[in-house]
């Protein structure tokens, strides 16, 4: 989900597949959009090629093809906009996954997208435009368990293929799934799950924990020294590529195993609560110019996938934040925090060194609190200086340790502390 606010929700995309023998005329639609797909291959990647490797937009594109489309095809006009928007996509796609190596890609299965002007649910039945005038009928399956709930949204668009086909509603997660009582925010890292629960409509802080990644770590690094041996001693290239592509697959389902596990046990151990994650797409092009130690970690870094299971099994709606600010800003007093190391938030107005993964999750409380209409003033809360030591940076201490205490200078006024080092 992509947020255009950094504390507003928008609609979520939800998808329902079923199966379907195609009819002759929508195979012979399925082929023609098949064989415009490839024309509009050739046409983005000439333009490709006489730009200097900048791929055309898909309104571009459509400039450059529509009246050839027009001509040939019978079909609705609108009906050329997926047919540009694929033809971009692929070449887009094959470039990044090449190192910029730029070639026109194969198109092989039957495929197309449409988009909502062109189709509509009229009882059981979804109508296709594929002339004006002209319709294909398909039957929906209402029986899957999330139709009821899905169709209370706007039908968006609709994939069709020779086997299947998937139909995406824009739904507002609200229509369905209510707000907990509680709401919990985490901050999650590479090897840890960091946590802040409060209550919703009165708010105030009641937990903080931190739920240990040790085990995925311990599973990526195992398989990649398994990997480094099986490069190093079998020569014969396609049993090495067979070998690595099995491993592969065993490594995603260990790591999906031990998420769902997790994913599970927090849903269960917390009942009538919204989760409150930050939105975190595109951060992986945040690894861009780091060292390569932080890529590595970064790139696989599970945490979509982990965010994904605790939506899904959770029955209560999930929030999403913008994650700018929630590890450089102080939730407390709103100033600037400095990171002496990694794992430390030194914010100077408070005087004191914070845990930096339980700070953020603080943050991210704070902001799932204003989406849901509760604007939450952490200094002023009675409950904030009742827990406060918990978010206190003890050096290594251990997660069930007790945390330090405050300082002098960190009960002191904002206008009168004098920065005091609370690490043992």
């Amino acid at each position: 989900m992509v947020l255009g606010h950094p504390w507003r929700s928008h609609g979520e995309k939800r998808t329902i597949v079923w199966s379907h023998e195609p009819s002759a005329e929508i195979l012979q639609f399925l082929k023609d959009m098949q064989d415009a797909i490839r024309y509009a291959l050739q046409v983005a990647y000439r333009n490709t090629i006489g730009n200097g490797g900048a791929v055309p937009s898909p309104i571009q594109l459509r400039r450059e093809i529509r009246d050839w489309f027009y001509s040939r095809y019978n079909y609705a006009r609108h009906h050329v906009n997926p047919v540009c928007r694929a033809a971009v996509a692929m070449l887009r796609s094959y470039k990044k996954n090449h190192d910029g190596e730029l070639r026109i890609p194969e198109v092989k299965r039957l495929a197309t997208r449409i988009d909502g002007e062109l189709f509509k649910i009229i009882g059981d039945q979804l109508r296709v435009t594929l002339q004006p005038g002209n319709y294909a009928w398909l039957a929906i399956n209402k029986r899957d368990k999330h139709y009821e709930a899905y169709s209370t949204g706007r039908p968006s668009e609709l994939l069709l293929t020779d086997r299947n086909a998937c139909l995406t509603f824009t739904v507002s997660e609200d229509e369905y799934k209510p707000l907990g009582r509680r709401l919990l925010a985490s901050d999650l890292n590479f090897r840890s799950v960091d946590m802040t629960v409060a209550t919703r409509t009165k708010a105030r802080l009641t937990d903080v924990r931190s739920e240990s990644l040790g085990m995925i770590v311990q599973i990526q690094n195992d398989f990649s020294r398994r990997r480094m041996m099986l490069q190093r001693h079998i020569k014969n290239p396609q049993k090495r590529q067979k070998k690595l592509s099995e491993m592969k697959g065993r490594q995603k389902n260990r790591i999906k195993d031990a998420l769902h596990k997790l994913s599970t046990k927090m849903v269960r151990e917390n009942p009538d609560t919204t989760f409150v994650f930050e939105n975190l797409r595109g951060i992986r092009k945040a690894g861009d110019g780091k060292n390569r130690r932080f890529r590595f970690y970064l790139n696989r870094w599970p945490y979509r996938m982990f965010q994904s299971f605790v939506d899904y099994k959770s029955s209560d709606i999930t929030k999403y934040v913008n994650p700018r600010g929630t590890s450089s800003e102080c939730p407390v007093c709103g100033g600037k925090v400095e990171h002496p190391t990694w794992a430390v938030s030194r914010c100077r107005k408070c005087g004191v060194d914070y845990d930096r993964n339980r700070l953020a999750s603080l943050a991210i409380l704070c902001r799932g609190l204003c989406l849901c209409g509760q604007p939450f003033a952490v200094s002023a809360d009675a409950s904030w200086h009742h827990m406060r030591s918990e978010y206190l940076y003890t050096g290594g201490a251990p997660d069930n340790a007790a945390r330090a205490g405050w300082t002098d200078a960190a009960s002191a006024s904002n206008g009168d502390v004098g920065y005091e080092n609370t690490r043992s």
